[in-house]
């Protein structure tokens, strides 16, 4: 019989595999390893970036970065653990592409890498009901930075 209910969560799952099996390997990205306990810790810690920034439940947000990154998988769990849904979109996008998603999408809150920022630039002034920005320092969602966006209006 399955232990799923209509209540589990997405982030959930991992947060689960964390306390059953800690040590167990979570992620690979290149030479990049994570285990479940780091993973939730990475997890939680973006939740809490977001929280902390006024991220309210039920925003969107986005995570885009150039490629496929350990702290894509950190934002996304992040932002559902916030009570944010996330928006996934193809790192291969144009910034026209992705200003669109971001625009129909009324997303509150891009989480990306400052390459990935520079590329999608003037775009963004197509998004007006983007409000925050966060944008990682390193290979991890733990160094990133948010800022607010400022008002066009």
């Amino acid at each position: 019989m399955n232990d799923l209910t209509m209540a589990d969560l997405i982030h959930d799952f991992l947060f689960d595999s964390a306390r059953r099996t800690p040590a167990a390997e979570a992620l690979v990205h290149g030479a990049q390893r994570l285990d479940y306990a780091a993973l939730a810790g990475a997890v939680m810690q973006a939740a809490g970036a977001l929280v902390d920034a006024g991220v309210q439940p039920r925003a969107r947000a986005l995570p885009c970065s150039p490629k496929k990154r350990v702290e894509n998988v950190a934002a996304m769990f992040g932002a559902a653990a916030a009570g944010a849904v996330f928006v996934p979109v193809n790192p291969q996008l144009k910034p026209e592409q992705v200003a669109h998603i971001l625009a129909d999408c009324n997303v509150r809150v891009l989480l990306t890498s400052p390459e990935r920022l520079a590329q999608l630039g003037a775009a963004l002034d197509a998004c007006p009901d983007l409000r925050s920005v966060f944008v990682t320092g390193g290979a991890d969602i733990n160094g990133a930075r948010a800022g607010k966006r400022p008002s066009a209006r």
